[in-house]
């Protein structure tokens, strides 16, 4: 996980956030047990990032926070495209935002255009792009 954290620290400029995970452990412990690790997004903002295998990432946040309550709608999860394109869902808990980051569409469609979507709902954006 340090090599592709170490990756998009290169590619983008932005550091990963080291050593310490200034996050309570109802936050910390499911956001890396699913793989995720904080990352330094830059101007103050901070997200959980996890790389896939398919060019693209989830960055998970509150508030452009790595902390928050775990139970408030205010979590954000992102998949975002290696070259461009994203589909965001706002107003999560932190449970339903880590569903997100498995169930997300990538934001490359297979004819390789991209998305870049907003969205107030899961449902609604596995309905759009699903």
């Amino acid at each position: 996980m340090i090599e592709l954290a170490d990756e998009l620290d290169h590619r983008t400029g932005h550091r990963t956030a080291r050593p310490t995970v200034p996050a309570r452990a109802a936050v910390r412990d499911p956001l890396t047990q699913a793989g995720f690790r904080p990352i330094d997004l830059g101007d103050g903002c901070h997200a959980w990032y996890r790389r896939a295998d398919d060019r693209t990432h989830v960055l998970i946040s509150h508030n452009s926070a790595l902390d928050g309550d775990p139970t408030v709608k205010d979590w954000i999860v992102g998949q975002y495209g290696e070259h461009g394109g994203f589909v965001e869902v706002g107003g999560l808990s932190l449970a339903r935002a880590l569903e997100g980051a498995e169930t997300l569409p990538s934001p490359v469609r297979a004819d390789g255009s991209l998305v870049e979507a907003l969205y107030p709902s899961l449902q609604q954006a596995l309905d759009d792009l699903g």
